[in-house]
This record gives structure tokens, sequence and C-alpha cells, in this order.
């Protein structure tokens, strides 16, 4: 075996640890940066295939997938058997809302690598934005059986289930999100889903007598507190919700600081309800409970004419 001569062993051990500190950089989110790196290192070394994929995810990552689809053709042409480099490519071109690229690009990287989760996460993606619910679910739920500790394949599949209406499933998934290591926005997705599943299930049963109560009692309550003080509590009971309140389970009960004893889900969501129809009556929740605010409110009236 030839020796390698030292200066060029040099170079060499400089562009890995180039190509070495580019990785960390994105991987902690200093994407900017590390395109920086990336596109020094390239300058040395032009036709490294793994240093035009790593820059070309980070170019969509920073909003400019058409520079990420140059990057990414050539990563392929120094490297056509990288799978991940068509779906990183197939992902780009998504980005650039070109699903017909986007498709084709990412079944090529299954025929190259069969097991690719990735690949299928992607496809998930590209064919529920297309409408595709169940060609989506069939791509997710493989993506999921080989990597289910992928976040964003498990929201994905919630998604999926959402829009399909199967909201057992949706509520499954979405809370398998929140005990992940998941990127903050994602978990706010998965909150604002796991809501949209609870008020559903709250409105189809019609009017809820048992908000309708709640109102009434919080109504009386804040009738005698200013609005400073409406203000602490509407907040808080909001900030909790951020965690989640499940609204349909009344035998699950939840403490706040800013009032004594115990209360459900749907009691707190009333208790803010209300209040914010005090402090900021425009403010949308998230939460329809108009019909039983509008019912509440008469009962209230009724109670004071007595």
């Amino acid at each position: 075996m030839s020796r390698i001569p030292a200066s060029q062993k040099g170079l060499m051990m400089s562009i890995a640890d180039r190509l070495q500190e580019a990785v960390d950089l994105a991987e902690s989110g200093n994407l900017e940066e590390a395109k920086d790196v990336f596109e020094g290192v390239l300058l040395d070394d032009p036709k490294n295939a793994e240093i035009l994929y790593n820059l070309g995810m980070c170019f969509t990552e920073l909003g400019e997938p058409q520079k990420a689809v140059i990057a990414l053709r050539k990563s392929i042409e120094y490297n056509p058997k990288h799978s991940n480099s068509y779906v990183a490519l197939g992902y780009a071109y998504d980005r650039l809302g070109d699903s017909e690229a986007a498709i084709k690009n990412l079944l090529e990287a299954l025929t190259l690598d069969p097991g690719n989760p990735y690949a299928m996460r992607n496809l998930g993606g590209v064919f529920g934005k297309s409408g595709d619910m169940e060609q989506a679910l069939s791509y997710l739920q493989k993506a999921y059986e080989l990597n289910p500790s992928d976040a964003a394949t498990a929201y994905g599949l919630a998604h999926c289930y959402h829009q399909l209406e199967k909201h057992g499933e949706a509520d499954q998934y979405y809370r398998r999100v929140l005990d992940m290591d998941a990127a903050s926005n994602l978990k706010e997705l998965a909150r604002d889903g796991l809501r949209e599943i609870a008020v559903a299930h709250l409105k189809s049963k019609g009017v809820r007598m048992d908000a309708v109560m709640y109102m009434v009692s919080a109504l009386n309550l804040f009738e005698k507190e200013s609005a400073d003080r409406i203000r602490d509590v509407s907040f808080e009971i909001a900030m909790k919700g951020r965690g989640g309140l499940d609204i349909n389970t009344p035998n699950k009960e939840y403490t706040i600081r800013s009032l004594p004893g115990t209360f459900t889900g749907l009691q707190l969501v009333s208790y803010m309800y209300v209040g914010f129809k005090k402090i900021a009556p425009d403010e949308d929740i998230g939460v329809d409970l108009s019909q039983e605010y509008e019912e509440a409110l008469r009962l209230f009236q009724d109670q004071e004419k007595a």
C-alpha cells in the first residue's frame, strides 16, 4: 500500500474536521454558520458528495430550496447510490411545491434503500398535502414501524388520522408526540390537534348543560372581581391549557394557583371562556362555547331578577 504524503494527509484531516464542525453546527441549529463552513470546505473538495448533501439540507432549512436542488443534484452525480440525497432532494422539491419531482426522488430513495424511514415519512407528507390521506397513512405507518422514536412521523400519523376523522387514533399519536423529545413547534401543533379533537367531541353532543352551569358559576364569581383578577385567572387557565386540558373526562381534576379547590378540564375552560368574554370579548381562544355562554347569560340574568 502506498503511503499518503504528510501534507496531503493533513489536508484530508482538515477537511474531515471542518466537515464535522459544520455538521455539529447544523445539528445544534446554527444553520447559517454551518452553511458557511460547508461552502468553505466545498472549495477545497468540490466533488465531495457528503458535503454537497449536507449543504443542500442546510439550504432547504434556511428557506432556499432552489439552491438546495442544485447542491443535491451534484451530490447525486458524485454518489448516485446515496439514498438520503434523494430523500433530501425530494424534500427540497416539496418545499418548492413540485410534488411530482418530490415523489419521483423519494421513490428513487426507496429503490436504493427499501427500508429508508425518512423517504417513507416524506412521501407520507407529500401525499398528505395533496389530499391523498390513505396513501399518506400507508407510508407513515411503515415509517413509524421502522423508526417509532421519530416525532415528526408520529405527528404525521396523528394529522392523517385527524383528517380522516379517526379521532381515537389521532389522539393517541398526538399524545405520543407530547411524550417524545420533539421540537417545541411540533409539540404545539400536537396540542392544537388535541384541542380540536376535544372540542369536536364536545360539540358533537350539542349544548352542554354542564358547561352552562360552570359558566353561571364563573359569572357569579367574576361579578365581584376586578378586571385584573379576572385576567389573572383567565390567563393562568390559558397557560395550563397549552399543556393539555382533558375536557371530556369528568373524573379528571386540575388545580390552579389563582383559585382554590379542584376543577374538571371543562370547568376550567368554561371559566376561561367567561373570563375572556369579560376582558377581551373578540379574542379567539380556540373553543366555541358560544351557545353555552348565551344560555348561561340568560340563566344568570334570570337569577339576578329573582
